[in-house]
């Protein structure tokens, strides 16, 4: 057996190399080599701004993962971490008075010390009108206060404050702090002083409220390792933050930015797996003569099937190991071409995992798509060498196929890591293919009724398509997908992430205002609409605890491992009002608007935060408010963007029987950059009002939001020369056919003008089916994907509907480079050749 398996693959590379200019062999090798390098190529590049978006969001921790809470890291975690290898920081956060010769004000005090932060950088400047400096952490004996201090305090850069018992100079203006964020954790004015000042302060005693954060950096398996030990060892006072958790506005945008570069993969593995069939099938069609002369020749059927599997083994393994270099070069080209464009560094990929999924996405696909045709070539009958019309017996594959769709899946899911975006593009397809290759095939079958009126070059143009309906639908629907893969990803640029940045447009939200005093709202909005061009809604907000639901302690309900157990061990930020407010959709119960009070309070509740208390519509729930209880049912559910820049909330009540509660205000508001000085004036003129600055999570925002806008559109630029060569293979691969036909022609008489007019007749509805069939499965996969996967609004693409004349224009294109041998050369040679 061994010497049968060693003489096969000699024939089998023999094989290869004597035939490998033939077309079919050309197009086949083609085909896998421009699935793997464009697969390669958006799985590095990826990757790496992956990589990049998670150091970004990492900033927003000033770490890559940190212990907080009320009590500080125990020495044994502590010496756990070191013992890993990560690298560790400490910050201890207060809030107290601060004190100059001439006024106090009420500051938010943090205490560091190198190497804090451990990612990003802490940003300075040493008077208001100098340059901004970035790095450094202030010196022992020295201050670094935010602008807003300087000026209620009415100090200078180099004065003196005091903190509790300790006497500091307020040496630089802070402009940025990495892990401030956007929380209202941090409502007051920032300090950052050095933590061997803090014992002087004498500010901290017992009973007081600190905050404590250990910060840890390493790589990700470290990390990992160090979560593992630390989870059971961690004390009921403290909680453990990774990048993304805690900030809703920079989860979602990872999270999105995720699910459009996963679409743009699974995009690309789709066009591999329609470019190999369309290109294995004809290398099969090609090879029914050699197969039934080598079993003339003694080879059984299974020798026969190992020796051609071998030679598309080779092919594969070839092309697979070019695809992979071309495409790792690729994308080397790829960021350095864009290296001006691209905020920061990109980080270099992570290892082989790209290469590796780009070949098993390959060698899948050939094997899967290419064995059913293959095995056909087991069952050539010697007799063929006599009668040439003798066909292969046929062959159940519909195991094969299933086994392959299975494969193709699980890469697409490797790719992706999302089951429900692989499931509705690979079964979304599947069932649009299914649906309407039958309506396709029922539409041939008429078509012939309508032939019989026409001219000779439609009869002859679309006799093949009606001659063999199965396979002629077939062609029309690999075409179809590859249209569809290629519009897909361009509605992807054209529609979605213009819907993202239309959500994060120039003028959003940058600061927040509350603390508003009830008796100064009025006055503080006139003021404020003097000097902003855009302000949300304001809206009343008291703290309030929710203690019960349907009379049972709502922290009796909670396992200790729930995600609203933290939510719940805190005050939470509670308003009221008649109108739903922007950004939030009703998903369960009714809004009440201005209805007659009712025997009860109506409250609506943020979804995931019900989802995760277990609520349901007229459950009864608890409110301590300032020391008393009210007692409400839920309404309504309701969804939130958090991402919106603007005041949200997880519990509204309806606002017919709040009454005269105590409470503030809160809006947002865009104030440009170079109006500073007006927001420090209404400050002044407003001092119980806090004023906070998120222009740190909006450029961060904006900066994630720049790279998945241009990974999108230079991998959109790979997806389409991606889909056009394999168009182009998929038009070579069913010509051979259309060649004899037409060398025929011209044998008897035909004139080029006849031969060039079947070829537009038929490709002409071969394009115009293909983009139809296109233009409906791409209006059908966008609407589950807006609707299921994205969360955003949907509706008819017009533009679509050109996607039949685009696939005419594209198979007629690719078909006439095809033929134009058959128009130009002598029919004679042309039969010769094919004979």
């Amino acid at each position: 057996m061994t010497t049968r398996l060693s003489t096969l693959l000699v024939m089998a590379g023999k094989q290869s190399l004597r035939q490998w200019r033939s077309s079919e062999l050309y197009t086949l090798f083609f085909a896998l080599l421009i699935a793997v390098v464009s697969s390669s190529i958006i799985a590095h590049f990826s990757e790496r701004l992956q990589l990049s978006m998670q150091q970004q969001a990492s900033e927003f921790l000033a770490s890559d993962l940190v212990i907080s809470g009320s009590l500080p890291a125990t020495s044994a975690s502590i010496g756990q971490g070191l013992q890993l290898g990560l690298q560790t920081a400490q910050t201890i956060s207060f809030s107290t008075m601060l004190a100059s010769a001439s006024d106090m004000q009420l500051a938010s005090i943090k205490a560091v010390a190198p190497p804090y932060p451990l990612r990003g950088n802490l940003k300075s400047k040493s008077a208001s009108t100098s340059p901004e400096q970035e790095g450094g952490v202030p010196a022992p004996g020295q201050v670094w206060m935010e602008q807003e201090l300087f000026t209620l305090l009415q100090v200078q850069p180099g004065d003196m404050v005091e903190i509790g018992a300790a006497s500091l100079q307020a040496s630089r203006i802070l402009t940025h702090e990495p892990d401030r964020g956007g929380s209202f954790a941090a409502f007051t004015p920032r300090v950052i002083m050095h933590l061997d000042d803090l014992p002087a302060t004498m500010a901290i005693q017992p009973g007081s409220r600190i905050h404590h954060r250990q910060l840890w950096r390493g790589d990700e398996q470290q990390l990992q390792q160090y979560l593992d030990w630390l989870r059971p060892q961690l004390l009921p006072q403290q909680k453990i933050e990774q990048p993304g958790e805690g900030n809703p506005q920079l989860d979602n945008a990872m999270e999105r930015a995720r699910q459009y570069l996963s679409l743009a993969s699974l995009a690309a593995i789709l066009l591999a797996s329609v470019s190999i069939a369309l290109s294995a099938s004809n290398f099969v069609v090609k090879r029914y003569d050699h197969a039934a002369l080598l079993r003339c020749f003694g080879l059984s059927r299974r020798q026969t099937l190992a020796l051609f599997g071998l030679q598309l083994l080779f092919i594969g393994i070839v092309a697979s190991l070019l695809g992979v270099l071309l495409g790792w070069l690729g994308q080397l080209l790829l960021t350095h071409i864009l290296a001006d464009l691209l905020p920061g560094q990109l980080p270099a990929a992570a290892g082989w995992q790209p290469a590796i999924t780009a070949i098993l996405a390959g060698m899948v696909s050939l094997l899967g798509f290419a064995l059913p045709p293959l095995m056909s070539l087991g069952k050539v009958a010697p007799l063929r060498v006599l009668r040439r019309d003798l066909q292969p017996m046929p062959t159940s594959a519909w195991l094969v196929y299933g086994l392959a769709l299975a494969a193709l899946a699980a890469i697409m899911w490797r790719l992706s890591m999302d089951w429900q975006l692989t499931l509705i593009i690979l079964l979304g397809g599947l069932g649009c293919a299914m649906l309407l290759g039958t309506l396709l095939w029922l539409a041939l079958r008429r078509l012939s009724n309508i032939l019989a009126r026409r001219n000779l070059a439609w009869r002859l143009g679309l006799g093949n398509l009606l001659g063999q309906p199965v396979l002629a639908v077939g062609q029309i629907l690999a075409f179809a997908l590859i249209i569809f893969a290629m519009a897909l990803i361009a509605l992807l640029r054209a529609e979605l992430l213009d819907n993202w940045q239309q959500q994060l447009p120039a003028d959003a939200a940058n600061h927040f205002a509350f603390n508003i005093m009830p008796g100064e709202q009025h006055e503080f909005a006139r003021q404020l609409a003097q000097i902003s061009p855009s302000i949300a809604g304001y809206y009343r907000m008291t703290p309030g605890r929710l203690t019960h639901i349907n009379d049972e302690p709502v922290l009796q309900r909670l396992a200790a491992d729930s995600p609203a157990l933290r939510t719940m061990q805190r005050d939470l930020n509670l308003t009221w009002t008649s109108q739903l407010p922007a950004n939030n959709e009703i998903t369960s119960g009714n809004w009440w608007g201005t209805q007659e009070p009712q025997e009860y309070i109506a409250v609506s509740v943020e979804d995931r935060l019900a989802k995760n208390l277990d609520l349901k519509l007229d459950d009864r729930i608890s409110f301590n408010l300032g020391g008393m209880q009210i007692e409400t049912r839920v309404t309504n559910f309701r969804s939130v963007d958090w991402s919106s820049m603007q005041p949200n909330f997880f519990v509204i009540f309806a606002p017919q029987q709040m009454g005269s509660l105590p409470h503030t205000w809160i809006t947002s508001f865009y104030l440009d950059s170079q109006q500073q000085q007006q927001l420090q004036q209404l400050g002044q003129q407003f001092p119980a009002v806090s004023l906070l600055r998120i222009e740190a999570v909006l450029s961060q925002l904006r900066s994630i939001l720049a790279q998945v806008t241009l990974a999108v559109e230079f991998i959109l630029l790979f997806v389409l020369a991606a889909g056009i060569s394999v168009l182009l293979a998929g038009v070579q691969a069913t010509l051979s056919g259309r060649i004899h036909q037409g060398a025929l022609l011209r044998a008897l008489g035909s004139k080029r003008q006849l031969l060039a007019r079947i070829n537009f007749y038929e490709f002409s509805t071969v394009g115009l089916a293909s983009g139809l069939l296109a233009w409906l499965g791409c209006e059908i996969t966008s609407m589950l994907l807006y609707r299921m996967v994205f969360n955003l609004h949907w509706q008819l693409h017009p533009w679509l509907i050109l996607l039949p004349l685009l696939g005419m224009l594209l198979i007629n294109l690719a078909g006439r480079i095809g033929t134009r041998r058959v128009i130009n050369s002598s029919p004679m040679l042309i039969l010769r050749e094919n004979s």
